[in-house]
């Protein structure tokens, strides 16, 4: 029996099943497949809809303010907010920041 193992979790990694089924219903015509930012149509609205129910939940789950969750198209994007963040968000002058480690480049 030849068993592969899969490796590259930097590169993609696999959904949890329960996720994979709630995002299913929105990567087709017949679902909520529209951009949530266009809010001049329907389809966005729907999106829109589900975009903000999902961070309410995220927000509930972590015990946060939906307000202070962003959701990024990936790994270089969510690295350069934090990077951006700390840069012109009031760190304290006279502190370097030694290290910023991400799994993604570990």
């Amino acid at each position: 029996m030849n068993t592969q193992i899969y490796l590259d979790y930097a590169a993609t990694t696999p959904m949890a099943p329960e996720v994979a089924m709630a995002m299913s219903k929105c990567l087709t015509l017949e679902g909520d497949f529209a951009n949530p930012a266009s809010l001049q149509h329907g389809f966005g609205e729907r999106a829109h809809t589900l975009i903000e129910q999902a961070r309410s939940d995220i927000a509930q789950t972590i015990k946060c303010k939906a307000g202070d969750l962003v959701f990024t198209s990936g790994a270089t994007e969510a690295n350069n907010l934090a990077i951006k963040g700390i840069a012109l968000g009031g760190f304290p002058r006279g502190r370097d920041c030694e290290s910023i480690q991400s799994p993604d480049r570990l």
